[in-house]
């Protein structure tokens, strides 16, 4: 009796075999579509209970993975950096106090943190830290200027295998050692019913006065939309605003560009915060981003530390946030390299290959995905998610994942569905191209699973493409289902008769 309860108990594990899927099915959405060629997609599906590989397809093959790279990039920081990690940025003195007033400069030296900002988690904490000391010293007047030094990372602020058409727009901004607002260049524009006419722009933020710009930007005819576009890139001297934006009576509407001088524009704020609280700067803003700054004869009045590393990870993988990636890889790059992005590279390849990841035809250019010339394999990233449940800090990582209909880049996705609420993932989106990896659970059977789909070259418009994306997982989804519930059935019906 024994050995037949056994042989029973082996076959319902084998009911949820890769040989039991129904693999036609599950990829119906993507084979049956003609814009989807069939060496442009991976799949794989992988049982994480059980170890055992599902379904996969084209998973050795090389594809643009997007934003779906940040998960490596995530997942390296953690390996590389370490829980404890935190960006420091540094505020000096140089001169001397008199009464209430500082003759000398304010120096503030970055190492890169990227939440700095109000529209990001660590809000103005560092300036009105800043503020703070100074009141608690008696200080009203600074009677010198403001110098950002941004020579961490020096002048290479994006990667050199970003697109052009990117550099100018928000999303391309790069990471520098001085970060803030995420370096978005923010244009306030007026919105009037005069259709066709130049669009007036009202301010900006921060402000740049030795940067010239040319505002071509219309007012279209109708009440939505934006779709203006940025040419320039940080450090240029010049941007071109073209484009159109709606209609309207009066009211502001921002078009964001990438910080033409990220350092400046810390300055800028610095110097805002300063006068809103009454401490008057005399001097000027300047930027550096060369290392010429001696600090051994200043005086360190701020040492600000960024969040933990888990909530930077964590808002830059759930809102897909480029600037947070780029910081991410030049910080495992400038602690265990060279700080270029062929050592972060070479870093991340290793730790792919530590975890057993064929790392051949991997190339590895950003840390965000927004270079088009990134080639990940559906095998390197399940491979990733596999190894990282038996690291200490998975439970940060998958808590960092957006989750399918409820929040950040996922808050639409598979709204409505049983994997609401359920399947959790990094999402990756360019033109002509759409990735998911992350996991999802059954809930019946107590089983999770991981998976990875990537599609490139899909000439169409993606959101097609993510319909067949969701159809794709929501089949896996009910046929493990049902084959699990079959098995349970089956189970209970030897159960019975035994």
């Amino acid at each position: 009796m024994k050995k037949i309860i056994l042989l029973l108990f082996s076959l319902n594990i084998l009911v949820l075999s890769a040989q039991s899927l129904d693999n036609s099915l599950i990829l119906s959405p993507l084979r049956n579509d003609p814009r989807v060629k069939e060496n442009s997609f991976s799949f794989v599906l992988y049982n994480l209970k059980k170890q055992e590989t599902l379904l996969s397809v084209n998973s050795f093959k090389p594809l643009i993975p997007a934003s779906v790279n940040k998960l490596i990039t995530a997942v390296s920081a953690y390996y590389y950096l370490g829980d404890d990690y935190k960006f420091n940025t540094f505020a000096y003195l140089s001169g001397e106090q008199i009464e209430n007033i500082w003759n000398g400069n304010i120096y503030i030296y970055g190492t890169g943190d990227p939440l700095i900002g109000e529209d990001f988690p660590e809000k103005n904490k560092f300036f009105d830290s800043l503020v703070y000391i100074l009141k608690t010293m008696g200080i009203d007047t600074i009677q010198g200027n403001i110098i950002a030094d941004a020579s961490y990372w020096g002048s290479d602020i994006v990667p050199a295998t970003y697109a052009n058409e990117d550099l100018g727009n928000y999303y391309g901004a790069g990471a520098s050692s001085l970060i803030y607002n995420g370096n978005v260049w923010k244009i306030g524009y007026k919105l009037t019913p005069y259709y066709g006419k130049t669009a007036k722009i009202l301010f900006t933020i921060p402000e740049f006065p030795h940067v010239t710009y040319q505002n071509k930007i219309k007012i279209a005819n109708r009440n939505y939309g934006n779709y203006s576009n940025v040419i320039g890139k940080p450090l240029a001297k010049s941007y071109i605003f073209s484009g159109t934006i709606p209609k309207g009576n009066g009211d502001t509407m921002f078009v964001k560009a990438s910080s033409p001088d990220p350092a400046y524009g810390f300055a800028w704020k610095t110097k805002q915060s300063l006068s809103s609280n009454e401490i008057f700067v005399k001097g000027n803003l300047i930027s550096t981003y060369n290392d010429t700054v001696i600090y051994d004869n200043k005086y360190l009045i701020l040492n600000y530390e960024s969040m933990p590393l888990d909530s930077v990870i964590a808002f830059t993988i759930r809102n897909s946030y480029n600037v947070g990636a780029e910081a991410l890889a030049k910080a495992i790059s400038k602690k265990y390299g060279d700080g270029s992005y062929k050592s972060y590279e070479t870093l991340a390849k290793k730790m792919l290959y530590k975890y057993g990841a064929d790392t051949t035809e991997i190339k590895i250019y950003d840390g965000s995905g927004l270079s088009r010339k990134n080639l990940l394999t559906a095998d390197a990233l399940l491979t990733t998610l596999i190894a990282s449940r038996n690291e200490s800090w998975y439970n940060d990582l998958n808590n960092s994942l957006a989750i399918a209909g409820v929040n950040g880049t996922l808050k639409k996705f598979l709204k409505n569905t049983p994997l609401e609420n359920n399947l959790r993932a990094k999402s990756g989106y360019l033109r002509y191209t759409r990735g998911f990896a992350g996991y999802f659970d059954i809930p019946d059977s107590m089983d999770s699973f991981a998976f990875v789909i990537l599609v490139n070259d899909f000439k169409a418009d993606t959101k097609y493409l993510t319909k067949n994306i969701e159809k794709v997982l929501l089949n896996s989804y009910n046929e493990l289902t049902n084959i699990y519930r079959a098995s349970k059935n089956n189970g209970d019906v030897y159960k019975i008769s035994q």
